[in-house]
């Protein structure tokens, strides 16, 4: 059935309604040019479209208006180009030059071919005006009359401006500026009869805040009140734009007190009953100026853009195609431009960085100082004023979309709403310039007092997530001034900021991320109250107490400090990875503030580990270490002959060096670890700096290992310099591990396993306590029998060794297991520090110092030593009645938990190990720690001062210092404890 036209239009309003409820007000419209327009069309400059011609007219030379067709004079010629009416001349005659009137060609000077008349002769001037202007039967070749004037080239008479014409009656070319008569202002003639703007005190004043007083800028004073008479009164398309030029070099600013620049752009909007492509801030005829209907957060939110962006360097889409509008001061249009090749770009460079700025994706910055006379140049820095868009196709038409400007100088009321972080308080705007050195002038040939320049262009650019696309851009435009007395003579440098920042909506980022970090960190809390349990119950403790909750605290650190990187790690890992390897842009790195929640965990995770770092040191420096001596004497001193000898009969006494050389060893591995730190911090440099890895961790997307310098590569971006610092650091120590774990314990050299071995050769075990009941035990025992002889019999007592002729080193028959975690009873820690008391209290009171003991004191720790010689072994050889032990492995709860749930009231628990479950007392047990304290020490350096060698260097450095502390008070407590002069300790 057919639709009534009634019914048709009625949805036809639907459709359109609907549309504009799914996208709002559209601001995208058709891209046309001057070589868009059909030859009976002319390029409307205020709607940037082409319109048609009126009857009878074409196209003018430069495509702007329209001329009258051949033959054809012009009858009247007010309002835009199109409204010209032209008529016709009659047969045989030919139209003036001015196109105005009708002439006969007379027989010296016959009609030409073209349809004009043959030019008169050297020398003279073609007139076809007489004297009093009235337009002669024939052509003739005379002296110019009023009202007509010669041009500048002097051959032909052109009749006067129309506007001086209309006002004087065509009497005359001169327009009077009597009182009460016609006005002349800008060089234009108005009637009495129009409403001409009157001058007012500060209209020709233009603010500025380095110059003292006020500044009467010479450009508006020839130029503003013609400009808004003519705009307002003929609807000028030149006027109109040079009126909203003088409102942008006022900053947008309104008075109040009097009719300024942009007052008067708003008055004459108002006027305006159309709009240009249905925009409501666009009035005809008139520059766009303001965004007044839509608030700020609509406006960039809008997703009328359609382009897919990609990073395929082969596809058009890789580009962003910003396009510019361009006029001159005074309101001419220059055409479009494209803003590659730095024309928006102050600072000079190479082509390819220059353009790098518009590669989608591209975080991009560009700083540099000009000195301060280049900005009075006015050939290099003309004043051109710029309407910024983007453009895209759809449906296989080009189509221009407004990209809007934020001018943070702008103020209102005292206010600069600009400024502020609220979008909802933008004011946002359309035009903009670079330098303005026109309007601080005073006087037309002099210089400006002051120059205004763009010190900030940043582009801000927002994703709108998986697809690629894009809301609308916005461009911040901050202006600087110099003043000429007080920066020209010094020429004082400019610093020049462009920018191409993107950003995306990282809420649900942030969401995850506290997700991650609230779940992690209460196991967390879980752990560290598990570690916590274990350490009381290996001291014995039953009630928790101040001791207690520093546990807890310690451990809490260490453990919330792994669980920040790990998740921080996972975070700058996805941003890598993902980062790095997409098509369609869909991801945007986090910048500025976005950024803070990486320093801030990076940084806490630091001080967390290094408050772990102190409770390692501290818990290694206090332990409870005994050697036991397991070489029983000879037999007795042969007696001396010499009368008066006190040993006589005596014991032999046991060597003592083979302890100290245990001693002495155990002192040297302390500090020993899986990783060389010198290595891996040199290996990370090479891989960084010299390689080139760092490059990764450009904003840059299309970066890669070692960019070419020729390519634009923006500064870092700290999640990504994390990432990639953290996993080449943590390949490197990887791969170290692997070698050491796998090659260099294997076939070179296995320091714990040596050592162990040295315990047995030197026939001494080592009972060490980490807690009041925990600790580890080296069962050193030889099972020779003895050790202090000579070397021949040594090397016996090896080959006996070697060919099992000799029981096994084990402290269980039939067992070679040397190396054991024990859980003691409290009596038998109770019988330890009854039997250590001597040494204990000399050593508080004198502080392990060397040679500080008296013999006094020296006899009573020696005869504590050997009292626990005896007793230690006794235990161990199950030969004390009370107390006792077993030997058994551990469960895997209880491995995977580092807890023991026996209770050890009856007896003691020695648990089978690996063979170096006593590396919890070095730092070669606790590499992990050691290793991500570096690595966090490392990355909080570089997030300070974005340097690897110099993080590299200060790592290496602190790395000494507390290794240097862990030897100095180990040293000492081994002294203290184990009665060995630090004089042995080496």
């Amino acid at each position: 059935m057919a639709l009534s036209p009634q019914i048709f239009a009625i949805y036809l309003l639907l459709l359109s309604g609907n549309f504009l409820a799914v996208y709002g007000e559209d601001y995208a419209f058709d891209y046309q040019t001057v070589a868009n327009c059909e030859q009976d069309q002319y390029f409307d400059l205020a709607e940037l479209q082409c319109k048609s011609c009126g009857d009878f007219q074409v196209t003018s030379a430069d495509g702007l208006s329209c001329d009258c067709e051949p033959g054809y004079k012009i009858e009247e010629a007010k309002g835009l180009p199109g409204d010209k009416i032209c008529l016709p001349c009659p047969s045989g005659e030919m139209v003036t030059s001015d196109g105005w009137q009708c002439i006969t060609c007379p027989p010296s000077n016959p009609i030409q071919p073209d349809g004009t008349c043959a030019p008169c002769s050297e020398g003279a001037i073609p007139v076809e005006y007489d004297q009093h202007g009235e337009v002669q039967e024939d052509f003739s070749c005379v002296d110019c009359s009023d009202p007509t004037q010669p041009d500048e080239e002097c051959d032909s008479c052109l009749r006067c401006h129309w506007d001086v014409l209309e006002v004087t009656g065509e009497t005359s070319c001169t327009c009077p500026d009597s009182l009460g008569g016609p006005v002349q202002t800008g060089g234009l003639c108005f009637s009495s009869t129009d409403d001409v703007l009157e001058y007012a005190d500060g209209m020709y004043v233009v603010p500025f805040d380095s110059y003292e007083g006020e500044l009467t800028s010479w450009f508006f004073e020839e130029n503003y009140l013609a400009s808004e008479a003519a705009c307002e009164l003929y609807q000028n398309l030149t006027a109109c734009q040079l009126l909203g030029n003088l409102c942008v070099y006022l900053d947008y600013y309104q008075d109040g007190s009097f009719i300024d620049a942009c007052t008067a752009y708003d008055n004459i909007a108002i006027l305006r009953t159309s709009t240009v492509h249905n925009i409501d801030d666009w009035p005809t005829s008139m520059p766009w100026l303001y965004y007044s209907s839509d608030d700020p957060v609509a406006v960039l939110s809008d997703t009328r853009i359609p382009t897919v962006y990609t990073l395929d360097a082969n596809k058009e889409s890789t580009y962003l195609k910003f396009v510019l509008a361009k006029y001159t001061a005074v309101g001419e249009f220059l055409g479009y431009q494209d803003v590659t090749g730095g024309t928006l770009q102050l600072c000079p460079d190479t082509q390819t960085r220059l353009d790098a700025a518009f590669l989608f994706g591209t975080t991009y910055t560009q700083s540099c100082t000009i000195p301060a006379q280049d900005f009075w140049n006015y050939p290099e820095h003309e004043n051109i004023f710029y309407d910024l868009y983007i453009e895209f196709e759809e449906n296989g038409n080009k189509l221009l979309h407004a990209v809007p400007i934020l001018l943070e100088n702008y103020n209102e009321n005292s206010n600069e709403p600009n400024k502020e972080e609220v979008v909802e308080n933008w004011i946002l705007t359309r035009r903009f310039f670079l330098v303005d050195n026109l309007s601080g002038k005073t006087t037309a040939d002099g210089d400006a007092e002051v120059v205004r320049y763009a010190s900030l262009l940043r582009f801000e650019i927002e994703i709108q997530g998986q697809n690629g696309k894009i809301y609308t851009p916005m461009l911040r435009v901050r202006y600087s001034e110099i003043n000429r007395e007080t920066s020209y003579d010094l020429n004082t440098p400019q610093t020049v900021n462009f920018q191409v920042d993107y950003t995306m909506n990282y809420d649900k980022y942030h969401n995850d991320v506290s997700i991650a970090m609230g779940v992690m960190s209460a196991f967390a809390v879980i752990w560290a109250c598990v570690r916590t349990n274990a350490w009381r119950r290996r001291a014995g403790m039953i009630t928790i107490d101040i001791i207690s909750m520093f546990k807890f605290f310690f451990f809490f650190c260490g453990t919330l400090a792994d669980v920040f990187f790990i998740v921080m790690f996972g975070c700058g890992f996805y941003w890598l990875v993902f980062f790095r390897s997409q098509s369609s842009v869909y991801l945007v790195l986090p910048y500025g503030s976005d950024e803070t929640h990486l320093i801030v965990y990076i940084s806490v995770a630091f001080v967390l580990k290094f408050f772990d770092l102190l409770h390692v040191i501290a818990s290694q420096c206090i332990i409870d270490i005994f050697f036991i001596d397991w070489e029983r004497p000879k037999g007795r001193i042969v007696q001396s002959n010499e009368p008066g000898a006190e040993n006589k009969g005596q014991i032999a006494p046991v060597s003592a060096w083979r302890m100290f050389f245990v001693a002495n060893e155990w002192n040297e591995i302390q500090t020993t670890r899986k990783t060389n730190v010198i290595f891996q911090l040199f290996m990370l440099v090479l891989f960084l700096s010299v390689i080139g890895f760092e490059d990764l961790a450009s904003s840059n997307p299309r970066a890669y290992v070692n960019t070419d310098s020729a390519y634009y590569l923006d500064e870092d971006s700290r999640m990504l310099r994390f990432a990639v610092s953290s996993i080449v650091y943590l390949t490197i120590a990887l791969c170290q591990w692997v070698f050491f774990t796998f090659i260099y314990e294997r076939f070179v050299e296995d320091y714990l396993k040596n050592f162990v071995d040295l315990c047995s050769m030197a026939n001494v075990s080592i009972f060490l306590l980490m807690n009041r009941n925990f600790g580890y035990y080296i069962h050193g025992r030889s099972p020779h029998g003895k050790a202090d002889t000579n070397m021949k019999e040594m090397q016996e007592q090896l080959k006996r060794e070697e060919e099992n002729l000799v029981g096994q080193r084990g402290l269980m028959p039939n067992s070679e297991q040397q190396t054991f975690e024990m859980l003691v009873q409290s009596k038998l820690r109770e019988q330890y520090d009854k039997i250590m008391q001597p040494v204990t209290a000399v050593g508080a009171r004198e502080g392990g110092q060397r040679g500080a003991r008296g013999a006094i004191d020296m006899e009573r720790s020696l005869q504590a030593f050997q009292t626990m010689n005896k007793f230690l072994a006794a235990y161990l050889d199950h030969s004390l009645r009370d107390l006792d032990y077993m030997v058994k492995d551990k469960l895997l709860l209880e491995k995977v938990l580092d807890m023991e749930f026996y209770e050890t009231i009856d007896k003691g628990f020695f648990y089978n190990d690996d063979g170096n479950s006593f590396d919890g007392a070095l730092f070669h047990g606790h590499e992990s720690s050691l290793l991500i304290f570096d690595l966090l020490l490392f990355l909080v350096i570089d997030l300070i001062f974005k340097d690897f060698i110099l993080a590299a260097v200060l790592t290496y450095i602190f790395v000494v210092i507390y290794c240097k502390i862990r030897d100095a008070w180990g040293r000492s407590n081994l002294a203290k404890k184990t009665l060995v002069d630090e004089r042995f300790l080496i």
